[in-house]
């Protein structure tokens, strides 16, 4: 068996076959980042495109709740609406309740869910499916636009009704505290919470 004997050419050709084996490894490896890179973007745009869609998805849900929101409060102005009638009637003596009462100011107006009118006071009432603090700000602000609007009876006293379903016991002590009439709605049936300390705010 002979013995291979490594020349100055067995060398170079070596050495040249390996940076030819280099050179074909980057260009691999070049390709291979080229490919994940435009993966990563169609990743990155199928994302964003997705995150869009869910927006989209979110805001048209967002709205249905609050259309259903407005369609609840509908019925359940509805619902109160006669019971509310007889209450005010019969403890308040108010010959005159509506509901949706638009009332003109400085040529716009403003809603009132229901106005109870008795010969000495008006009542602006607010009917709300969940009552939230806000709702308060809404009503003592209806009151003052009312009161603005009806000089011609500024003898007369106006008081603020919350009528609510969904509540809890701090609800009623706040509304108190101000000196608003609280009204609860539970199996169709209201009622009216009044306490020996409470003194209905006079506007």
């Amino acid at each position: 068996m002979t013995e291979e004997v490594l020349t100055y050419q067995h060398v170079l050709n070596l050495i040249l076959e390996e940076r030819e084996n280099i050179k074909q490894m980057r260009e691999s490896l070049k390709e291979s980042d080229k490919q994940m890179r435009e993966s990563q973007r169609e990743t990155d745009k199928q994302i964003a495109a997705r995150f869009l869609e869910t927006d989209k998805q979110i805001d048209k849900v967002s709205k249905e709740i609050g259309h259903l929101n407005n369609k609840f409060g509908a019925f359940n102005e509805a619902l109160v609406f006669p019971s509310l009638e007889k209450l005010f009637a019969e403890k308040f003596n108010c010959k005159l309740i509506s509901k949706n009462q638009k009332v003109l100011m400085n040529g716009n107006s403003f809603e009132i869910d229901v106005l109870a009118i008795s010969p000495t006071a008006s009542y602006i009432i607010e009917i709300k499916s969940k009552y939230r603090k806000d709702d308060l700000k809404q009503l003592l602000n209806s009151i003052e636009k009312f009161k603005k609007v009806t000089l011609e009876n500024k003898d007369k006293k106006i008081y603020g009704v919350i009528v609510a379903t969904d509540f809890n016991k701090d609800n009623i002590k706040e509304l108190t505290q101000k000196g608003i009439y609280f009204i609860s709605v539970a199996d169709d049936i209201i009622k009216l919470h009044e306490f020996p300390e409470f003194v209905p705010t006079a506007w």
